[in-house]
Formats: structure tokens, sequence, C-alpha cells
């Protein structure tokens, strides 16, 4: 795991058993006529007229309604084309809900809206442009659009009451930080540009997110030159929200993550995982740990995270947010999971490296099986082949 060429941080993780939809070209739901009329989408400024030329939206087909407070999650299932919604509240009989054409990097900005990035020849450095849909109708909004896409030019996050848009635009000139609202588009700082290199994903790291209270956002990535550079920044900003304010720099650092409760910020360093709080304090939480990949569970009480072994696999561990040791998940090499539930883990297996068959340059492959894991300690095959998001992101939202 010693590096990677220059390659797109594409890291997929899913769950569930029945076909979706097929997706028409036509793009009101299978349930329009029975669904109440769209619900008004989020208020943000209308793309500038004359601006960049927005590659078409994907189709979208809803078979059912969802209903509320049931338990989503967007996957792709095995032997299935596209993306589903999966509704999971039932881990024993999933239900697909609906299903997109295309797309790519979809995230969940409510029970009932979904946003996805699409580009004008499926390479991201291509044109492109950010869509949400309403579930309910079908009514797609494009949200912005984008003539170029560079290095990061994919990572995005939503507030969690779904108003406010953080992402990272990527070009020729370097990365910059954003801020969409009603208000406008706030550039929060400009990181720098993305030196030729070559990226470990194990170590390298882009993510923007807004703390589970709403009032900080924060940007973690390695790809820019970092601090000591003649445009370095620091790897890791939070930002009050009610007055912009820089509250937290940080020199070193990566694979943040915001807790599901509060605001708490968790991040790796060469010593271990730490966290930062609204309060202004640094703990340690884990000396030593080089987590990969963190994802906090809906209920704010776990993290789960992949590390590697000493023979190079990944393995998958669980922290307990309340201050509880780290418990293993399967003993078997393990990749990328994520809290399907706020108690299942979604992964994928991962071919095991001995020292008499060592993987070598570029880590273990796949095998393309993959898990759910019960916390109780139970795992079981998946026919989700990969994995994107889930829903509810915090505690109580529906």
């Amino acid at each position: 795991m010693k590096g990677f060429l220059l390659v797109l941080l594409l890291l997929a993780v899913a769950c569930g058993n029945s076909t979706p939809p097929k997706a028409s070209k036509s793009s009101p739901s299978a349930v329009a006529s029975q669904a109440p009329g769209p619900s008004p989408l989020p208020p943000f400024p209308s793309p500038t007229p004359g601006g960049p030329a927005a590659p078409p939206a994907v189709a979208v087909v809803c078979t059912s309604q969802i209903p509320a407070g049931h338990q989503l999650a967007l996957v792709t299932l095995r032997g299935v084309q596209g993306i589903v919604v999966r509704d999971v509240t039932d881990i024993q009989h999933p239900v697909t809900r609906c299903g997109f054409s295309g797309g790519a990097y979809f995230r969940f900005v409510s029970a009932t809206r979904v946003s996805y990035i699409v580009t004008s020849s499926g390479d991201l450095g291509a044109s492109g442009a950010l869509y949400m849909v309403d579930l309910t109708s079908s009514t797609t909004s494009l949200v912005r659009a984008w003539t170029a896409g560079g290095y990061a030019s994919w990572v995005y996050a939503w507030s969690p009451d779904g108003q406010r848009l953080s992402y990272l635009s990527s070009d020729a000139t370097g990365v910059k930080w954003h801020l969409l609202s009603a208000a406008g588009d706030k550039t929060l700082a400009s990181l720098g540009t993305v030196p030729g290199r070559g990226v470990n994903l194990d170590n390298d790291d882009a993510m923007v997110g807004f703390s589970a209270d709403g009032q900080y956002v924060a940007v973690e990535e390695t790809f820019t030159a970092q601090k000591g550079a003649t445009t370095g920044t620091p790897p890791i900003q939070i930002v009050r929200l009610s007055d912009f304010k820089q509250i937290y720099l940080r020199s070193d650092g990566t694979m943040g993550a915001w807790g599901a409760t509060g605001a708490r910020f968790y991040f790796r360093t060469t010593a271990g995982v730490m966290v930062w709080d609204a309060t202004g304090k640094v703990q340690t939480v884990q000396a030593g740990l080089q987590w990969i990949r963190p994802w906090p569970s809906s209920d704010g009480s776990h993290i789960t995270f992949s590390s590697l072994n000493a023979q190079g696999n990944h393995v998958v561990g669980i922290i307990d947010t309340t201050g509880g040791a780290i418990a293993p998940a399967s003993t078997e090499p393990r990749a990328n999971p994520g809290f399907l539930t706020s108690t299942l883990i979604w992964y994928q297996g991962e071919v095991r490296c001995t020292t008499t068959t060592p993987c070598g340059f570029g880590g273990p492959a796949l095998t393309g099986q993959t898990y759910v894991y019960d916390i109780a300690g139970v795992e079981n095959g998946s026919v989700d082949t990969a994995f994107y998001d889930s829903w509810p992101h915090l505690p109580g939202q529906s």
C-alpha cells in the first residue's frame, strides 16, 4: 500500500434483493398520480443565465412512496444496472423504492430528496452539474454547473436541514472551498493547486461536511500543496457559520468525519485519532490508531472504519464514541465499511495477503463478495455491490 498512480478517488460503499424498476425517458415517477404535489426544493439561487451549459439530468422512476421514518440506502444491486433507493427498514425484506438511470456521487439531502453529479462525457475532468431530485414527484432541480472539473471537484455535502451546500470547485487555477445557500455562493477558502504525484488511498482523502448541530462546516483534504509550500494551506479547517470565522486550523491530519451528534470533528494524525469539539478542545480518542474512511452511525454512538494489519490487508473496526474500546468486526480481510443503519455495517471482502502470497504494489484486490455485519456480532452476505449513502444521517431525522 505504498502508493498508487494518480487515480480518481472513487469510493463506493452498498445492501438488498429485488430488481429496481427500469428507468424511462419520462421524468414523472410511476406513483406521481397518487403522490402529493411536489414539495418546494431548497431556495438555492438559480444558476446564472448564460452560465455553463449543464449536462442533462438522468431519469428516475419510483414504484412506491417512502413511508415516513423509514431507513434508506443508496446502493447498487448484483446483476442490476443503475443506482437504487433501497428501503432497509426491514433488512430481511428490503424494498426498492426508486431507480436512477445514471449519475454518480449520490447523496441523500433528506428522506425524499437525493442529489447526484453528472458529467458531459463521464469524465470527471469534463463539464458537469449537480442535480437534486424530489422522489415524491420526480421533480429535478439544477443546483450548480461547471465547465471543467479538476481533482476533488466531486466533493460536496449538505447541511443537516438541507438548506446549505458545501463543495469543492477545482480547475487549472486551483481548488476552492464554497458554501452555497439562498444567500448566494461564498468562497470560504482557496486551497491551492493539486501537484502531480502518486496517491495512496489509505492516507489521502478529501471531504467537506457540516456538524450535526448545523453550526460549523469543515474541510479536510490532502491533495493540494500543504502548509510550508508557497501556496500551501492547512489540510483541516473548521468555519463557524454564524460569522464565517475560521475557528480551527490544523497543519496535519487526514480521514476526517463529523460525529452524528453535537459538534465533534474526528480526524487522524500520525499520533492516532483525535477529536475537536465546539469548546475548542482537541483530545486523543485512540492513540496510534490509523483509521481509514471513518463513517459515523446515525445514532451518534459508533464510528466504523478500516485499518491495515501487518500483512497489508484492511480489517474493519468499530469505535464507541462514548469512550469504549475498539471492537473488531469480521476477522477476515474486509474494506470500505459504512453504516447501513445504526446497527448494520456494509463492507467488501478482500483477498488475503500472506508472507508467501503478498499483495504487493497496489494493495489487496477485492473478492467481489460483500457483507452486512450486525454490531451484535453476526455477518451475512449482501447482494449490494456498492453502497453510497444511508438515511437518516443523524438522530431524529425522518
